[in-house]
C-alpha cells in the first residue's frame, strides 16, 4: 500500500449564487472547454465532431464542426505539412484540442451564443474520435508522453456523456466542459483511455479559482511531486486517494521551482483542501492508498475572482 503525506488542511466559503429558469422560450448558449493537467503527458489531444444535449421535454440539439470556433484547433496536435480533413463542403470533419494549453483558469471557446430552448438538460455528449488518422499514422486523438511516444486515445462508446446543465430564457449561459485528466485519462492493459469520470460541465458564473504558493520547507525542501487536493466538505472529513469513494474533487501539481499551483472552474462552494507532498504515487484506478494529514496553519484571501492560499 503506497503512503500519500499530506501537509495542511483548511476549510474555505467561495460564495454561492442561484438563478432562475423559464422553460417557455428560448436561451443562448456558449461552451468553453479546459483541464486539470495529468501525469506524464506533454500532450492530451482531443478531436471530436459533435456536441448533443438532451432536453428534459425530449428534445435534442446537436452541432457539429460548422458550429465550433474550428479554427482554433490547436495547430501541435496536427502533424507537420498536413491539416485536418475537410467534407466536400470544405469544412473541417473535427476540431482539435490540446487539453494542455488550456489549464486552470484558462479555456478555450467552443460555442458561442447557440440558441437553445429553456429548461433543464439532463445529459451532454461530446462525440471523440477514437479511430482515424492523418496519412503518417498519427491518430487524430492521441497522447504525447514524456518520452515522446505518441499512444492513440481509446473512449467507451466513442464518446463522453457528461453532466447536464440548464439554460434560461432570453439570456445568456456560459458553460465550461472541466477535463481532471488526473481522474479521467488513464493508462491501462489497453492503452490510454478517456473516461467520462473526471470530467464536468460548470457554470461559469457560478465558479472560481484557487490558486497560490507551498513553502518547499512542508516537503522536506522538495517540491517535484506535491500534488494540491481539493475535498467537499460531503465528505465529512475523509480525505481519500484518487479513485476511492471519498476522492478529492479536483487536484493539481505544485510547481516544483516557484511552488505556484492554480485549480479553475470549482463550484462556488465550501471546500476542504490539502497538500500531498508525495501525490506522483495516487494512482487513479487504484483506491485505498494511506493519506496522512498535517494540519497546518495556512493563511487564506477571499478575492473577486477566486481565493488565494498560500501553505
Amino acid at each position: 500500500m503506497k503512503k500519500l503525506i499530506l501537509a495542511g488542511a483548511v476549510s474555505m466559503l467561495l460564495a454561492a449564487c442561484g438563478s432562475d429558469s423559464d422553460d417557455q422560450s428560448t436561451g443562448k448558449v456558449s461552451l468553453a472547454m479546459s483541464d486539470a493537467p495529468v501525469d506524464g503527458l506533454k500532450q492530451v489531444c482531443v478531436a471530436f465532431d459533435n456536441i448533443t444535449v438532451h432536453h428534459t421535454g425530449g428534445s435534442e440539439a446537436s452541432w457539429g464542426t460548422t458550429s465550433f470556433a474550428a479554427d482554433q484547433s490547436s495547430a501541435s496536435c496536427v502533424p507537420d505539412g498536413l491539416s485536418i480533413p475537410e467534407d466536400a463542403n470544405g469544412n473541417p470533419e473535427f476540431m482539435v484540442i490540446d487539453l494542455l494549453d488550456y489549464q486552470g483558469s484558462n479555456a478555450l471557446q467552443v460555442l458561442s451564443d447557440e440558441v437553445l430552448l429553456a429548461g433543464q438538460y439532463t445529459q451532454m455528449r461530446l462525440s471523440v474520435l477514437e479511430n482515424g488518422s492523418y496519412s503518417d499514422g498519427t491518430p487524430y486523438s492521441h497522447v504525447v508522453t514524456d518520452t515522446d511516444a505518441v499512444e492513440g486515445i481509446r473512449v467507451p462508446s466513442g464518446e463522453l456523456k457528461l453532466d447536464g446543465f440548464t439554460v434560461e430564457a432570453d439570456s445568456t449561459q456560459a458553460y465550461t466542459i472541466e477535463f481532471d485528466l488526473r481522474k479521467s485519462m488513464v493508462l491501462n492493459a489497453n492503452g490510454y483511455q478517456l473516461k467520462p469520470r473526471g470530467v464536468r460541465v460548470v457554470d461559469n458564473t457560478a465558479v472560481a479559482a484557487i490558486g497560490g504558493t507551498v513553502d518547499a520547507s512542508l516537503c522536506s525542501g522538495d517540491l517535484s511531486d506535491a500534488f494540491v487536493y481539493v475535498y467537499s466538505l460531503a465528505n465529512g472529513g475523509q480525505f481519500g486517494d484518487l479513485g476511492s469513494e471519498n476522492e478529492a474533487l479536483a487536484s493539481a501539481a505544485v510547481d516544483p521551482v516557484t511552488g505556484q499551483y492554480e485549480i479553475g472552474y470549482l463550484p462556488l462552494d465550501t471546500y476542504d483542501l490539502n497538500l500531498a507532498c508525495n501525490g506522483n504515487e495516487d494512482d487513479p484506478e487504484q483506491a485505498g492508498d494511506t493519506l496522512i494529514i498535517d494540519t497546518t496553519l495556512l493563511d487564506q484571501i477571499l478575492g473577486t475572482d477566486g481565493l488565494t492560499v498560500n501553505f
